[in-house]
């Protein structure tokens, strides 16, 4: 079955006996025991709705988190004044919300940097933390970034300044810092698919620890919220660990950060669910540090300022707009059509974006399913954003760009990263992962859940769907194929997506929506089409104002011949 996007669908295959058997045993339906089974979901994670939040620490007894806990408490109980560096994305900026806001409650001197991507760049910057280096300053805690920083970590250990790093950013060719203290899961790769967690939750457990030995009274939950946040913006894997904190974040919502509050009640309208994390607050959250600064971010949560906080959501919708302005505008610049037959996309043009570049190289890598590289000019440097694509693990390719000395900085995730390189050196680059790639079978086939048909809104599969989720990494969406569909309606949103009317053969009808199709070949047929095709999408709830409506997103269509 070949589409019009010329991807050729198969439905997953799962042996019937299995199928029962799951059904059987978690009393579910056959569709949700089929999901699991695609999935490789364990008993934990198909039991995690009926967990609760009893003893959720999994880290209070690693030596890492112990010895951290044991020298910040020393930190405290002298006074001695922290700086904390922190990354710009949603991650750092949650990571720095939860350690200040301790802090803040203890008394605890501390200041907070977090780097300006335009001037500073990503991750540890030496003169950025000289700048901010108090004489009172005895210790650095670094937060979603560090791994990596070797330099900066061996100038402090000259100054006599202890550093702690928090983060879970891949370490390139397994060469770990000299820092005092360094808490990354990625250091145990035997436990690192169980604990692969964001900063965000690292930062949130290692103040636990120390909040319950110093017998204090910081009501540390409230600050639960921003691992959730993290989590999904971060794009962690939804299984394990992450999805059992997800379902008890969520099952137990209660926003308490008086900015955060009033960031989401000014752009929702309803509870929030962690596809309004994803697609509206994470965004606007991640704004400032794309086209400003992000420290407005993180007094925004700490502030009790009514009038500051009023200025500062206004500022970052601001930003937000012009994220989105500039994004497009980047998009224009890109013709898809050249990299349809290409293993790798890599894509140079002085004139991107440097804040939206990772954006780009997120959409591209979802069009094309090969790994993506989208690099514009910064200063005198290239600025790279990675995503994945086809199952690649970015980072072997990065460790392979420094062995070679291609680059002069990188690194990531498995599914995401960046990197820093000299002019110069472009077009090697550019020649290197031609050739890094060259025999990557992509994998041309793709997979659908199930059949299925329009449903309706007390339809069972909607409460299969329920217990699936959240979904994310590890954990998609359902595919479902409708087959024979008519679009007796259509127009283009936003000049980017396409909205239709559809009508089956039994004569229900149901909304949909394809997402950045409009000059694509399903946008032309989405348009245009007026007869019957079989669908390929998912099927969501959407709710606005209380009105609860299902609604399917197009991903590809199959034309009947």
């Amino acid at each position: 079955m070949i589409s019009v996007s010329g991807k050729e669908w198969k439905e997953h295959k799962i042996p019937k006996r299995l199928i029962d058997k799951y059904s059987n045993d978690f009393n579910i339906s056959e569709n949700l025991s089929k999901f699991y089974l695609i999935r490789n979901f364990n008993k934990e994670d198909i039991l995690v709705k009926n967990i609760t939040g009893h003893n959720l620490n999994i880290f209070s007894k690693n030596k890492d988190f112990l010895s951290a806990s044991k020298m910040i408490i020393d930190i405290i109980k002298n006074k001695q004044k922290t700086l904390i560096f922190g990354d710009y994305d949603v991650d750092g900026i949650s990571s720095i919300t939860i350690i200040s806001s301790f802090f803040k409650y203890l008394n605890h001197p501390f200041k907070y940097v977090i780097p300006d991507r335009f001037i500073d760049g990503y991750g540890p910057n030496i003169e950025l933390l000289d700048k901010n280096l108090d004489k009172e300053i005895s210790n650095i805690i670094f937060l979603d970034c560090g791994s990596n920083s070797h330099d900066v970590i061996n100038y402090f250990k000259t100054k006599k300044i202890k550093t702690i790093i928090i983060d879970h950013h891949i370490i390139n060719n397994l060469n770990i810092p000299k820092s005092d203290i360094l808490i990354n899961p990625t250091k145990d790769s035997q436990k690192f698919i169980d604990r692969n967690v964001c900063a965000a939750t690292l930062t949130f457990f290692l103040v636990d620890i120390i909040n319950k030995k110093l017998n204090s009274k910081f009501k540390l939950n409230d600050y639960f919220i921003y691992c959730l946040i993290s989590t999904i913006c971060d794009v962690m894997p939804l299984r394990g660990f992450n999805r059992k904190i997800l379902t008890i974040g969520f099952k137990n919502l209660n926003v308490k950060n008086k900015g955060l509050k009033k960031l989401i009640s000014n752009n929702l309208k309803k509870r929030l669910t962690y596809q309004d994390v994803g697609f509206n607050i994470g965004p606007l959250i991640n704004a400032s540090g794309r086209i400003a600064k992000a420290n407005d971010v993180v007094e925004l949560f700490l502030s009790q300022n009514d009038y500051k906080i009023d200025e500062i959501i206004n500022k970052m919708n601001s930003h937000n707009v012009t994220r989105k302005r500039i994004e497009q505008d980047n998009l224009n610049l890109i013709d898809f059509r050249k990299y349809h037959n290409k293993n790798v996309v890599f894509i140079y043009n002085k004139r991107f974006h440097q804040g939206t570049i990772g954006i780009i190289a997120a959409k591209l890598s979802k069009i094309f399913n090969k790994p993506c590289f989208i690099v514009t000019q910064s200063n005198n440097l290239l600025k790279c954003s990675i995503r994945s694509g086809n199952d690649i693990k970015i980072n072997n390719t990065i460790n392979k760009l420094i062995s070679n000395k291609l680059i002069i900085s990188g690194g990531g995730h498995d599914q995401a990263g960046g990197f820093s390189a000299k002019k110069t050196f472009l077009p090697d680059i550019e020649e290197f992962l031609n050739n890094e790639y060259k025999t990557l079978k992509i994998k041309k086939k793709s997979y659908f859940d199930s059949f299925a048909i329009f449903p309706k809104k007390n339809s069972s599969i909607v409460n299969d769907l329920k217990s699936l989720e959240p979904f994310g990494k590890d954990n998609p969406e359902p595919i479902f194929y409708f087959k024979n569909v008519k679009s007796i309606k259509s127009k283009i949103i936003n000049n980017r997506h396409v909205q239709n009317i559809l009508k089956n053969k039994s004569g229900r009808s149901i909304k949909s929506l394809s997402f950045d199709c409009v000059n694509s070949e399903l946008g032309k047929y989405l348009l245009n089409f007026k007869k019957e095709f079989d669908l390929i999408g998912c099927i969501v709830e959407n709710n606005w104002n209380n009105k609860k409506e299902l609604e399917l997103r197009v991903i590809d269509i199959i034309l009947n011949t």
